[in-house]
């Protein structure tokens, strides 16, 4: 049988891409270039730095990140609510919270003020930060509801994650900004959707923001989150659809002044159309994605940004990407801390089978932070990238993800073994089978929203798909940096998806997932930027299969930070079929006409692996050789 690749990336449409990491050999010779020419600079400048006790430029190692909050410097808080006016006449309801000497009015002076901007309602779910520990700090915390939701008027109308929210988040900060009692410095802080605004509006790069601090925040809306892979994420996109809109339309403003315009904002909630059909009606990447996702206008981020996310949350992958973009700015602090934890937190009973030792404070680090770029205290540096090595149950401080001493290490597959050995030229074979993949069922797509995150034993499919193992490790292995599979195969059906996973195997024989990555083999198609260490997809356009034709396949794996013990092996499991979590089929929708959309399930189908020979197929892993402290 014949060979072919998928097409090379063509157009404006996915231009964007290609300044991502790794984007080019322009982009590498410019930054080798620059750093051959800056070393003796480099080596003064820490020398320098080395030198004044308690300066900024001490080694972050040497400070450990604090544990505790910081001492309070009020002793009471004292809260308001009003509308703040759009620049299009549309009032959004806030919260104000401000540092108090007796809670019965705000304390004098001028204070940073620190933005949340939530859908969820301020008054109820929220999702917002502690307004007691800013304020009692000496932050002032106003937490908005974004148009269309909780106590703000206008509808959902194209609205989640749009340039006009955007705008929103302009408006906004400029408004605290200018206030008498602010002193003209603003942050933004939260997780989830609060930190996918945070990107858009510092995008819009408004005069009084200051710092960011976004957590589990999605970079890229259409491969993040909606269609992974360019597979529609059924399980993520129906509970993320079912709270979004609810809680927020639940919450109205409490303050009986505003009653007037918080029965206008109700009545036009309840005029806007499902945000859901924007997404269905949109099944491939595009404009529609393209002005929601922060990674397609990176390079307009001036400000400080603190990005956090957690290994087991399903948009740590695009947040990391964020901060790999942002760091390559000069001279502004760019901080990375990723920890064990789920999109919803740590432990039971969001986790209700692990709680990791030894978790970061997270507040504590934020407020360090914005005490630095908000209040202009000096404070001791945090690690520029802090992440949590799974299994080790240790921090990792590093300079740079991943971090300098990974190197990436090319795997080959062979008949069931994973070996640094090219094998002979063979081939395997497997029956597509749409009731494999429930044991992703509540892994990191299945729980943004409302499941909890319990991971099942993968031994629950080792019926399905194929499977391959290392031996059995005489040593530790660490994993620190984004997986890749280099994937030569054939279908017998016109298009199939591609899911992989990294398993940690123990002696026992319990499998536990590590990580995983998917595609849709019509949308094979590479993306200008795009390296093998960590590919990308234009996931635009369809390219279906030629039965029986062999092609190659780039499948990201999602990054992390993790310790294979001795005694215990890397496994790879590879099938075709990942339900609840991914449809197995392509939908058609007419949100005008939804009797007319259509709906066409993936064929079953023999899908065949290859190996050996001069394009082999190979799993590139990010092995790292640097111990956590």
């Amino acid at each position: 049988m014949g060979h072919m690749r998928g097409n090379p990336a063509r157009g404006r449409d996915v231009a964007w891409r290609a300044r991502l990491p790794g984007g080019g050999a322009g982009m590498t010779e410019r930054v080798v270039h620059g750093a051959r020419s800056c070393a003796a600079l480099a080596m003064l400048v820490c020398l320098c730095a080395l030198a004044i006790p308690g300066g900024k430029g001490v080694a972050a190692a040497e400070v450990p990140p604090p544990s505790a909050l910081p001492a309070a410097t009020y002793p009471a808080t004292f809260s308001e609510q009003r509308f703040i006016r759009m620049d299009d006449g549309i009032e959004l309801g806030a919260t104000i919270t401000y540092p108090s000497r007796d809670g019965s009015a705000p304390a004098p002076g001028r204070f940073p003020v620190v933005l949340n901007m939530t859908p969820y309602s301020r008054n109820g779910v929220c999702g917002c930060e502690s307004a007691s520990n800013y304020a009692t700090r000496g932050f002032v915390l106003a937490v908005v509801d974004v148009r269309g939701t909780g106590g703000s008027q206008g509808n959902l109308d194209g609205n989640y994650f749009s340039p006009r929210e955007a705008r929103d988040g302009y408006d906004l900060v400029e408004y605290l900004g200018t206030q008498p009692w602010s002193t003209g410095k603003v942050g933004m802080s939260g997780g989830s959707y609060l930190g996918i605004t945070q990107y858009l509006t510092a995008e819009q790069d408004p005069p009084h923001l200051a710092a960011i601090a976004p957590n589990e925040a999605v970079a890229d809306l259409y491969n993040d989150a909606a269609f992974p892979g360019g597979i529609l994420s059924l399980s993520f996109d129906a509970q993320y659809l079912a709270v979004q809109g609810a809680p927020g339309l639940t919450g109205p403003n409490t303050e009986p002044t505003m009653i007037p315009g918080t029965l206008t904002a109700k009545y036009e909630q309840a005029t806007g159309r499902s945000i859901a059909f924007d997404y269905l009606e949109n099944p491939r990447e595009g404009s529609f994605y393209y002005e929601r996702s922060p990674i397609t206008r990176v390079a307009k981020i001036h400000v400080p940004v603190f990005a956090l996310d957690g290994w087991r949350d399903a948009f740590a992958a695009g947040n990391i990407r964020m901060y790999r973009a942002l760091e390559r700015r000069k001279n502004v602090e760019t901080l990375l801390n990723v920890g064990p934890c789920t999109h919803k937190g740590c432990g039971p009973p969001i986790d209700p089978t692990e709680e990791p030792a030894g978790i970061d404070n997270i507040q504590a680090q934020q407020l360090q932070f914005f005490q630095r770029h908000l209040m202009g205290m000096e404070v001791p540096d945090l690690p520029r990238v802090r992440v949590y090595v799974q299994r080790a149950e240790k921090y990792l401080n590093t300079t740079t993800w991943p971090p300098p001493s990974t190197a990436v290490r090319p795997e080959y597959l062979g008949s069931q073994t994973i070996s640094t050995k090219r094998p002979a030229e063979s081939t395997s074979s497997y029956i597509t089978n749409p009731a494999a993949g429930l044991s992703m069922s509540l892994d990191q797509q299945g729980t943004v929203a409302i499941s909890p995150y319990v991971p099942l034993d993968q031994r629950s499919e080792e019926e399905q798909g194929l499977t391959w193992r290392t031996p059995t490790l005489s040593a530790p292995l660490t994993l620190a940096g984004p997986i890749a599979l280099h994937l030569v195969a054939s279908s017998t059906a016109s298009d199939t998806d591609w899911f992989a996973k990294i398993s940690d195997v123990a002696p026992d024989g319990s499998q536990t997932i590590v990580s995983e990555g998917q595609l849709r083999a019509s949308l094979r198609a590479l993306a200008r930027g795009s390296t093998t260490k960590q590919p990308l997809e234009t996931l635009t356009m369809a390219e279906s299969l030629t039965p029986g034709q062999f092609y190659d396949y780039e499948i990201s794996i999602a990054p992390t930070a993790w310790e294979f013990a001795t005694g215990h092996s890397l496994q790879l499991r590879l099938t075709s079929y990942n339900m609840p979590n991914a449809l197995p089929a392509t939908l058609t929708f007419d949100g005008s006409s939804p009797a007319s959309s259509s709906f066409v399930p993936l064929s079953p189908a023999t899908n065949t692996v290859r190996y050996g020979g001069s394009d082999a197929t190979t799993l590139r892993l990010p092995i790292s050789t640097q111990q956590s402290p």
